[in-house]
């Protein structure tokens, strides 16, 4: 048996800019992943395929939709039993279901070897976070509907992620409360990458943002379009610094 690791994502930053002519809304997007919080798929060989999961049905499921899409694409068909094991609340704005698609995407391709420039398209048939999980990058830039990925510089080691639960809110829920505005008004993440290429942890901590946040604490971020949200903070480095020559001496 084989068993994928899918972690979870946050939005460092999520600006909803205006409707474009198919009617959806473009957006810029900073994405990061969180290994801490995490899916499992195991996958099995059988003589057909098969989906299993305790809190969600297979009726629409994401690993569902890149076995069929991986399928199709290559005319080969993938006889395994997959059991997909939930950590990562749904519905929370974690991208969840988009990095469980996205395992499933690149493992098979190990065998099936698409293109990674084709691999991303069809990511992306499935869901707008799945391409960033597809890509490989620990931290990354999304634009257009948050498909097109840029990656950027590592967040400092010296940050800790804090994530909290909340409500289930689906994306279609959150984006029909959403209040549109003038492209003008529109944040941008630039003081953000600057603090990421700088390594600027307060800068990027300061330069935080989530459209969806405006009714949640101001010392929290929702993720995405979801109820969780997160905090970053510095670690203390205090406690573990080495002693001074002076204090051994005294000791």
């Amino acid at each position: 048996m084989t068993t994928l690791t899918c972690p979870a994502k946050i939005n460092l930053f999520l600006a909803i800019k205006s409707r474009d002519s198919s009617g959806y809304h473009e957006i810029e997007t900073v994405l990061a992943r969180v290994p801490e919080l995490h899916d499992l798929i195991h996958i099995e060989p059988a003589e057909k395929f098969s989906f299993h999961c305790q809190t969600l049905p297979s009726e629409g499921n994401t690993v569902v939709k890149a076995i069929k899409l991986l399928e199709q694409e290559t005319n080969t068909p993938l006889p395994y039993k997959i059991t997909l094991e939930k950590h990562i609340p749904i519905q929370s704005g974690l991208g969840g279901a988009s990095s469980d698609a996205a395992a499933i995407l690149l493992h098979f391709n190990k065998s099936l070897n698409i293109p990674k420039a084709r691999l991303m398209e069809l990511a992306a048939q499935i869901g707008m976070d799945v391409p960033f999980f597809v890509s490989g990058h620990e931290v990354a830039l999304g634009t257009h509907y948050g498909e097109i990925i840029t990656p950027l510089p590592n967040l400092p080691a010296s940050l800790k992620i804090q994530i909290h639960p909340g409500p289930k809110i689906s994306t279609a829920e959150a984006y029909a409360a959403w209040q549109t505005r003038s492209e003008a008004e529109c944040p941008s993440p630039a003081k953000l990458i600057a603090a990421l290429k700088s390594g600027d942890t307060k800068a990027i901590i300061a330069s935080l943002h989530n459209d969806f946040t405006s009714s949640s604490s101001p010392e929290t971020t929702l993720s995405g379009s979801g109820g969780a949200s997160f905090v970053v903070h510095e670690l203390d480095n205090s406690r573990t610094k080495t002693p001074t020559s002076k204090a051994k001496s005294q000791s």
